[in-house]
């Protein structure tokens, strides 16, 4: 929205690159964390440096109407709001949620912290949570960390798919 080059989302065929660029450069120190790039990564990945990976993969993609669209919905997704007897109290919202289910943060992921996923589940009557250990962060949770990420993932899912 602050990009010269976003025109009030009207901007055509011509992206804001100067304002996607920005937001993907703040959005991957959040997505991987602090360890990953001590841990210098990106050379997992065949980049030579850091410069090279973020050039690679963090350069202006995406659509600045479909980011915004995703913001306004981080800001305002609120599961309490479909009860509002439980007056914003999540533990209390999801301890009506009658189904087993299955929590899998990733131990270093920076926008949905484990601890938050265990406060969750103590909330949850029947509720599983079983934490990535990976530096990838946000990005392990989408299958773009390690091959041992997705196979811990993979695990977890079908073991907890044989419960009954």
């Amino acid at each position: 929205m602050n990009s010269a080059d976003f025109k009030n989302g009207e901007y055509g065929d011509v992206p804001p690159k100067k304002g996607l660029q920005a937001f993907f450069r703040v959005y991957s120190t959040w997505a991987l964390s602090p360890e990953w790039f001590r841990q210098e990564c990106w050379k997992d990945v065949g980049c030579k440096t850091l410069q090279e990976y973020l050039n690679q993969n963090w350069d202006g993609g995406g659509e600045a109407n479909d980011l915004l669209a995703l913001l306004w919905t981080w800001q305002h997704g609120d599961v309490t709001r479909y009860f509002p007897e439980d007056a914003g109290d999540l533990a209390k919202t999801l301890g009506r949620v009658k189904a087993r289910c299955l929590i899998v943060p990733v131990s270093t992921d920076q926008y949905f912290p484990p601890e938050d996923s265990e406060q969750e589940v103590k909330a949850l009557k029947d509720g599983i949570l079983r934490v990535v250990p990976s530096v990838w962060g946000h990005l392990a949770g989408g299958g773009n960390g390690t091959k041992e990420d997705t196979e811990f993932m993979v695990r977890e899912i079908g073991e907890f798919l044989k419960l009954r």
